[in-house]
């Protein structure tokens, strides 16, 4: 009894086993069991831009077939604050139009009827079924508030607690202190008691002990903290995208740069068709940029663009969650695929990007 006393004395034991019970409690008996949190679907303002602009084209596209009024009204203000700069964004390439007929047609609706200000909205007149694409309005728009309750966490009913969850707590909490007392009161009675095994003091190689292949430089660089670390997106629409980061040592003095920009693009028209992004890290102790060609996949299937990029730099075809490095004089880079999302058209499948995510990370060699 003395050897369980002298356990519950020491600070390692108590927190273990404050850490099991309170794992136990938190986790199952509140988290899982009587007050789980419930969510439901996000609302179409809550989806990245991307898919905003589809939700609103498809809107459009459902309006021009089945002109509901009060069914546009809700869809329309669905996208809360940031539908005005939704339809701004549109084109028809975006949503697979032939013409602006269906999108201006749109426009007007929307700057007549007030739909942003959600108020009452007259008959439209103007707009007759044989001089619009989007056909004649019969009625008023009337908004109300939407009922698909996006967004929100579910809190029409209090929670009920659950006799179950609560059973399965205390089963496990008994479980758990009476496997902890049996191990203890068996140790004491054997005379074992618990030992604590002494602290292994390692003692440093000189450094001319470490030196060994040329390799060993690389590893040990790689598990150092990195001189920085990057996130850059390209999104279809930036035509000027070109992100570049400085890097810079702990100290602050210059030591390079690196960044991703366009390095091909397909097609006619805007927005630009992007079928290559270029990834570059210069070294102010190197002659020579290095560089690397990220490929879709129809670039890397086309022998003749891919042997035209080869004067840029290595080409790579991209993969989401893929990684590769690059290393200079002085710095080594590894960049992460992220997200990689590619865009639809009329042009050949996966052959231009919609959405690509890098992450960056630089170290000194």
């Amino acid at each position: 009894m003395d050897k369980l006393n002298e356990f519950f004395k020491k600070p390692i034991s108590m927190g273990a086993i404050g850490l099991v019970v309170g794992l136990v409690v938190g986790l199952v008996g509140l988290g899982w069991g009587l007050w789980p949190l419930q969510w439901t679907d996000a609302a179409p303002s809550d989806l990245q831009m991307d898919y905003q602009r589809d939700y609103l084209c498809m809107t459009i596209d459902s309006f021009s077939r089945n002109p509901n009024a009060d069914l546009l009204a809700i869809r329309w203000m669905g996208l809360g604050e940031n539908a005005q700069s939704v339809l701004n964004s549109l084109t028809p390439a975006a949503c697979r139009f032939e013409t602006t007929d269906e999108i201006d047609a749109f426009r007007e609706i929307v700057a007549l009827q007030a739909l942003a200000e959600g108020v009452a909205l007259e008959p439209l007149e103007i707009l007759e079924a044989e001089e619009s694409p989007m056909g004649a309005m019969e009625g008023t728009f009337t908004y109300e508030e939407p009922t698909y309750g996006m967004g929100n966490i579910a809190a029409e009913e209090p929670a009920k607690i659950s006799i179950l969850p609560l059973a399965i707590l205390i089963l496990l909490t008994l479980v758990v202190g009476g496997v902890l007392i049996f191990v203890i009161l068996k140790r004491a009675k054997s005379g074992e008691g618990i030992k604590i095994s002494a602290p292994k003091i390692v003692i440093p190689k000189k450094a001319e002990e470490s030196k060994g292949t040329p390799n060993a430089a690389f590893k040990t660089a790689a598990k150092e903290s990195p001189l920085a670390q990057f996130m850059t997106t390209y999104r279809q629409g930036d035509d000027l995208y070109d992100d570049s980061f400085s890097v810079d040592s702990i100290n602050g003095e210059f030591l390079g740069e690196c960044g991703v920009g366009i390095a091909e693009t397909i097609g006619v028209g805007e927005p630009k068709k992007v079928t290559a992004l270029e990834v570059w890290l210069f070294d102010k102790n190197d002659i020579q940029t290095v560089t690397k060609v990220l490929l879709s996949e129809h670039a890397n299937n086309d022998p003749a663009l891919r042997q035209r990029l080869l004067s840029k730099g290595e080409p790579i075809l991209v993969d989401p969650g893929m990684k590769f490095l690059m290393e200079t004089e002085t710095l080594q880079l590894e960049a992460r695929v992220v997200d990689m999302v590619y865009a639809r058209g009329p042009l050949p499948e996966n052959s231009y990007f919609s959405r690509l995510t890098l992450e960056i990370t630089v170290w000194s060699k």
